[in-house]
């Protein structure tokens, strides 16, 4: 690259370990750390939400799998829009009105499963965490090497512990003043890839005839590929529920001055997520048609390198950092929050500071080690989305929307659902008959929910299925 571009992604780091540290002056207790002293405003809050949801896996990831698979990602990933609809008009406000206490998915599991929702959601709303972060770590890594030529680990290093730096230093606080920054380079630098890579090849006409006159691209062109109905529905609901009431965004609906704003924040959201899909599927077409050899995790970080004239090319590659950073402190960040109020349930607000700073060092260091063990940054979001379904959702959403669920019936649900996710998936059984793993975890899920609570609703709770109404 010319030196121009390295001085862009120069200051851009520069920038955000200033935003740091100003926040970490700013944070005096764990509720600026955790929610933002419950005072974030709508156009931050958007920002927040936009930036974290377009990561690694919303670019490098998506580009990737269209070079391996094809458009059939797209039309599954309107499940996305559906799932933010949803989310706004139903989910956001009623999070934020859940109660003050309220700093995370745990806190939520708590009011109507009691101690071992707690333990249960906590557990894997952590391991949810950990292995998106692993994915952010990944795309990091790749945006590096193909800038500076360094080998992946190495270079997904550096990032990640940038990224941990400033969300330990300032939190939340940190992570919401970088999203804004990081949204309006993101929506201009991938934009600007968009039409640059397009016009490079005369147009989006010129573009769709080199691909149609390939024949390797004779499958990836069709809407379904060469899926089933099935395989293709699994995909599809992977998006549709794979993040819906992910850890972050519970912290996130937390954080916003009122249920209002919380919920218009996310509606905007939906809108802007459309504009989003259509940009990376026009720079994923042009990455096929110009680079159809390139190893698929990095087209979109070598089409940026190889078109995209001086200053630009740090521009868009310091909007991709942008992404897959704010992607990433926002996970680091939830997860170091999981602290409260489980593992010390008397702990002072200086106390639960300290510790969540302390686990987000930890976390880091775990998500680094699962990012070098695993190296494919589409198919661990998958698997991550699919498991956290299969899991989490259906005692939230029955808590959420109805609450009047047997406080009973959360933990074996949780337990069913998440172990015969695992069993049935490509890892042990390999899916017999073609039956995508989350729609048998969901299932089994949804059955012991019903049947605990059937068996259950008329017992008064005790002990650790007492809900925490504090």
């Amino acid at each position: 690259m010319h030196i121009v571009d390295y001085f862009v992604i120069a200051g851009y780091f520069a920038l955000v370990m200033y935003l740091g540290y100003y926040s970490m002056k700013k944070v005096s207790n764990f509720d600026d750390y955790a929610v933002a002293g419950r005072s974030m405003p709508l156009p931050i809050f958007f920002a927040a939400i936009a930036a974290t949801l377009c990561g690694g896996g919303a670019t490098i990831g998506r580009i990737s799998f269209m070079h391996t698979t094809g458009i059939i990602v797209f039309f599954a990933l309107t499940g996305v829009v559906i799932n933010q609809i949803f989310s706004g008009l139903f989910i956001s406000g009623r999070v934020h009105n859940a109660g003050k206490n309220v700093y995370s998915l745990g806190d939520l599991y708590g009011i109507y499963y009691g101690r071992s929702g707690r333990l249960l959601s906590s557990v894997f709303g952590f391991l949810f965490c950990v292995g998106a972060f692993g994915v952010q770590i990944l795309a990091m890594g790749a945006i590096l090497q193909t800038a500076t030529g360094i080998s992946l680990i190495p270079a997904a290093l550096i990032a990640s512990i940038v990224t941990l730096a400033y969300t330990w230093s300032g939190g939340i606080l940190a992570v919401t003043l970088t999203d804004a920054v990081q949204y309006v380079i993101i929506v201009i630098g991938v934009t600007l890839c968009a039409y640059l890579a397009i016009d490079h090849l005369g147009g989006f006409d010129a573009m769709m005839s080199i691909l149609y006159s390939n024949p390797r691209f004779e499958t990836n062109m069709k809407p379904l590929a060469n899926w089933s109905l099935v395989q293709f529905l699994g995909l599809f609901f992977s998006f549709l529920l794979g993040e819906f009431c992910a850890p972050y965004y519970i912290q996130r609906y937390a954080s916003t001055k009122s249920a209002k704003d919380s919920k218009a924040g996310v509606l905007i959201f939906s809108v802007h997520w459309i504009f989003f899909l259509a940009t990376t599927a026009g720079i994923g077409l042009a990455s096929m048609a110009l680079q159809p050899d390139v190893k698929p995790d990095l087209a979109f970080t070598n089409l940026i390198r190889d078109i995209l004239p001086p200053g630009i090319t740090g521009l868009v590659f310091g909007a991709l950092l942008a992404a897959v950073m704010s992607t990433g402190a926002a996970m680091i960040n939830t997860s170091a929050v999981i602290y409260n109020k489980f593992i010390n349930t008397a702990a002072t607000q200086a106390q639960l500071l300290r510790q969540s700073r302390l686990s987000t060092l930890v976390v880091g260091g775990i998500s680094i080690g699962v990012a070098i063990i695993f190296q494919d940054v589409f198919g661990l979001m998958i698997y991550m989305f699919k498991l956290w379904p299969s899991a989490i959702l259906p005692p939230l959403m029955c808590g959420l929307l109805w609450g009047k669920i047997s406080p009973y019936a959360g933990a074996p649900a949780v337990i069913a659902g998440g172990l015969s996710f695992f069993l049935w998936s490509d890892k042990v059984l390999g899916e017999p008959f073609g039956i995508p793993a989350n729609f048998i975890g969901i299932g089994m899920n949804c059955l012991v929910l019903f049947f605990v609570h059937q068996k259950m609703k008329g017992h008064k709770p005790e002990g650790p299925f007492l809900p925490d109404l504090n």
